[in-house]
């Protein structure tokens, strides 16, 4: 159906994309060396630090693409603010950033569900820190741990968060095969502003 080239990946990947809402500058920096610190420790992927506005988009890369279009005149400028450091459930949620369910952050979900016609189980916001397969106990150990790295007064001073949350001024697609749990073939699509 598709003529994209990712469709007939070498490797035989499902063509699937996420889009992204990706910090920037010195947080950008920060929460990089972060995920790329507890990959290290626990033998996870490093990855991009971002906030998934919406994943698992299994479209032709230019469909994706012209409604990335169409969602970017959509979407206005927002903050996205995080609340603490937590635990999921599987792989790609195992310890991450809570975000603040806010109204820019909650409607830029919503639009981009409206846009590409999906629907999926209700928002939950987050930055990952760490994507693995742990143990509870192993999980809130890390909780602890990246909470006194990010918030904590014994941590040093360049660990600590340099902000709290950050402006999103653009939406980044991503191709992101859900099942490339090394995380090696993702890559941007491309970027879009938003107002």
């Amino acid at each position: 159906m598709s003529s994209s080239p990712v469709s007939a990946h070498p490797s035989g990947l499902k063509e699937s994309y996420s889009i992204w809402a990706m910090p920037k500058g010195k947080l950008a920096d920060q929460l990089r060396g972060e995920i790329a610190h507890l990959a290290q420790r626990h033998g996870g992927p490093a990855f991009p630090p971002h906030v998934t506005v919406l994943g698992d988009i299994e479209r032709p890369r230019e469909e994706a693409q012209a409604l990335m279009k169409e969602l970017a005149a959509q979407v206005k400028k927002y903050r996205i603010n995080f609340v603490d450091v937590t635990r999921g459930t599987f792989f790609y949620q195992c310890v991450f950033l809570l975000v603040a369910k806010d109204e820019g952050t909650m409607a830029a979900a919503a639009s981009a569900r409206s846009v590409f016609g999906m629907t999926t189980t209700p928002y939950m916001p987050h930055l990952s820190l760490l994507y693995a397969d742990l143990v509870d106990a192993e999980k809130a150990k890390i909780v602890e741990y990246e909470t006194a790295r990010l918030y904590g007064e014994s941590s040093g001073y360049d660990t600590l968060l340099v902000e709290t949350g950050y402006e999103v001024g653009s939406l980044a697609l991503w191709y992101t095969p859900t099942d490339d749990h090394t995380t090696q073939s993702w890559c941007l699509v491309e970027e879009f502003l938003i107002s």
